[in-house]
C-alpha cells in the first residue's frame, strides 16, 4: 500500500529541487487517489496546491477538476437525487455537486422541534423522511399551517433573508433531513454565482408561511358552524391509519361539514401540543330531526387551544366533508 504522506512529502522534494515537472506528475496522481477515495476535502486541496505551484499545467488543473466531479457526481446519494430531482434538474453537474456536498445530515426523534416561533434559524431544511408539522402560536392557541412530509423544504422564509422565525416546525414521527448552512452561500462564492439565485427562486415557488396564514385565517372562517353537545370517543391513528393506544373521550363543542371541535381536560401543556398536527378517527352520535346519527370520521387535529382549569379544545379538518344534509335537518 503506498504511504500517501510519503507522497505528499516527497513532491515538496520536487518543489525545493524545482522540479516542477514531477510534483505535477505525483500531485495529480496524489488528487486522483484522493478522490477515489471520496477525499473531495483532501483532493481539492491538493488541487489549490497543483495550481500554486505551476499556474501553467492547466491540463493536470482542469483534468484533476473534472475527476474530482466525476467521482463527486457518483457518491450522491441515489434516493436523494430521486427525491429531489425537480431542484437538482435546474443545476449544472458542478452545482448539484456544490449544494449536495454543503449539505449535512440530521436525524430527530417524534415530537423533537427542529425551529421554533420568534427564534432565529439560519438552515434551510430538505426532508427526505419522515412527517412534521408547521405550527403558528397566537393568544394561548395553536394553528396547523401544514403538515411536511418527504420532499418538502422548510426554513427559506428564515435562510434568504435576515429575520425571525413565523413558525414552529415540530416532528410528527421520526425524521431524516439534510439541512444547509447559511454561510454555504458565502462559500459559493464566485466560483458558482447563480446557485444561490437558483435555489431561491426553486423556494419562491413553494406556498410562502403568510400565504399559508392568510389562506388558514380564511379557511377557518368559510363554513359555517353549528353548537352541539354530547361526548364523542377519539383515537389516535399512526401514519398507517392503524390505532395508536387507547381511545379517549372529548366533549363536543361545534361542528360544520368541515371539522368539528371537542374540548379535553390534559394538565400537561406538553401533552396537548402532541394532537396538533394528528390523525385520528372520531366517533359520537348526531341529533337529527328527533333521531341519533351515528358519525364515524377521519380526520386531523388542525388547532389547540388552551382554557382555564386545564381545558384544551382541539379543531379537527376531515378528511372528507360531513353531508351538509345531516346539518340543515337539525
Amino acid at each position: 500500500m503506498v504511504d500517501l504522506s510519503k507522497q505528499e512529502q516527497l513532491v515538496d522534494q520536487y518543489v525545493k529541487q524545482d522540479n516542477k515537472e514531477g510534483a505535477v506528475k505525483l500531485l495529480f496522481d496524489l488528487i486522483v487517489i484522493y478522490a477515489k477515495k471520496k477525499d473531495f476535502a483532501k483532493a481539492e486541496v491538493l488541487r489549490e496546491k497543483l495550481y500554486e505551484i505551476d499556474s501553467m499545467a492547466l491540463n493536470e488543473i482542469v483534468r484533476s477538476g473534472e475527476i474530482i466531479e466525476e467521482e463527486k457526481s457518483e457518491s450522491i446519494d441515489q434516493d436523494h437525487l430521486v427525491i429531489w430531482s425537480k431542484l437538482y434538474d435546474t443545476l449544472s453537474s458542478e452545482e448539484a455537486n456544490a449544494l449536495y456536498y454543503a449539505m449535512k445530515e440530521a436525524a430527530y426523534d417524534i415530537d423533537e422541534t427542529i425551529f421554533e416561533q420568534g427564534e432565529r434559524n439560519s438552515n434551510l431544511y430538505f426532508i427526505n423522511q419522515g412527517q412534521l408539522k408547521l405550527v403558528y402560536s397566537e393568544g394561548g392557541g395553536e394553528v396547523l399551517l401544514k403538515t411536511l412530509g418527504t420532499g418538502h423544504i422548510a426554513g427559506e422564509d428564515t435562510f434568504f433573508v435576515e429575520s425571525v422565525c413565523t413558525t414552529s416546525m415540530i416532528t410528527l414521527s421520526r425524521v431524516k433531513l439534510n439541512f444547509l448552512e447559511k454561510d454555504a452561500l458565502s462559500k459559493w462564492g464566485d466560483e458558482f454565482p447563480g446557485l444561490e439565485s437558483r435555489l431561491n427562486d426553486y423556494c419562491s415557488k413553494l406556498k410562502r408561511v403568510r400565504d399559508l396564514l392568510k389562506a388558514k385565517n380564511l379557511d377557518r372562517r368559510s363554513q359555517k358552524r353549528v353548537n352541539v353537545s354530547g361526548k364523542g370517543m377519539i383515537q389516535l391513528l399512526g401514519a398507517s391509519g392503524k390505532p395508536l393506544g387507547r381511545a379517549f373521550k372529548g366533549e363536543l363543542s361545534d361542528i360544520s361539514v368541515g371539522g368539528l371541535s371537542y374540548t379535553i381536560r390534559i394538565s400537561k401543556k406538553d401533552t396537548a401540543r402532541l394532537l396538533l398536527g394528528r390523525k385520528m378517527n372520531i366517533k359520537f352520535v348526531l341529533p337529527v330531526q328527533g333521531s341519533k346519527q351515528r358519525i364515524d370520521k377521519n380526520g386531523t387535529a388542525i388547532g389547540v387551544r388552551s382554557h382555564p382549569f386545564d381545558d384544551y379544545s382541539i379543531h379537527i379538518k376531515f378528511d372528507k366533508l360531513l353531508d351538509e344534509k345531516l346539518l340543515l335537518r337539525r
